[in-house]
C-alpha cells in the first residue's frame, strides 16, 4: 500500500472515529467511556475501581474522573470495600439504574441509525478489517501479509458474535 492511500485510510478512520463518539453522545447523552462504566455496573454489579479499569480497559486515573462525574449526577455512589479498605468499590444507584433503562432504547437507535445500512456480510467484513488493524497497531499480528489474512477469515465464513465487553457501547 502506498504512503498516500495508507495516510488516506488513517485520516478518514480519525473522521470516521470521532465521527462515532460525538453522534453517540450526542444520541445517549453520554460519552462512550462514562456510558461503558453505567453499562459495566448495570449488568455486573457492585465492583472495584480496580477491577473496573481492567475490565473496560481504562486509565485508573481517567476513570476516577468519569466516576467523580458521575457520581456528582447521583448515578453510583462509592463505597470502601468491607474485606479490603484499599479498594474502593462503585454501584450504581437506583436513579442510574432507571437511567440506563432508558437510555438503552436510545442506545439501540444509534446503533441502527449508524450501522442500518449495513449487510450483516458488510458488517463482518468492516470488523474483521478493524480487527486486522487493532492487532497491526498492537504488534499481534502474525507473518502473514493482510491480505492473507483478510482472505482466510473471510473464505471461513461469518465470524461468531463476539461478547467483549468493548463491543458493548
Amino acid at each position: 500500500m502506498s504512503d498516500t492511500l495508507a495516510l488516506r485510510a488513517i485520516h478518514q478512520l480519525g473522521r470516521t472515529y470521532r465521527a462515532l463518539m460525538a453522534g453517540f453522545e450526542a444520541s445517549i447523552g453520554y460519552s462512550v467511556p462514562r456510558w461503558r462504566i453505567l453499562l459495566s455496573l448495570f449488568h455486573e454489579g457492585e465492583m472495584s475501581q480496580k477491577q473496573m479499569a481492567q475490565q473496560l480497559r481504562l486509565d485508573p486515573g481517567a476513570l476516577t474522573r468519569h466516576i467523580k462525574a458521575i457520581e456528582c449526577e447521583g448515578l453510583i455512589a462509592r463505597n470502601n470495600d468491607s474485606a479490603d479498605n484499599r479498594l474502593t468499590n462503585v454501584v450504581l444507584t437506583e436513579s442510574g439504574r432507571k437511567r440506563v433503562q432508558q437510555t438503552l432504547p436510545r442506545r439501540a437507535a444509534f446503533f441502527e441509525s449508524a450501522f442500518g445500512n449495513l449487510s450483516e456480510e458488510q458488517a463482518e467484513e468492516l470488523i474483521v478489517v478493524l480487527r486486522s488493524l487493532e492487532s497491526r497497531m498492537q504488534g499481534d499480528c502474525s507473518e502473514l501479509p493482510v491480505d492473507a489474512q483478510l482472505t482466510d477469515v473471510l473464505q471461513a465464513g461469518p465470524l461468531p458474535r463476539a461478547t467483549d465487553e468493548r463491543e458493548e457501547h
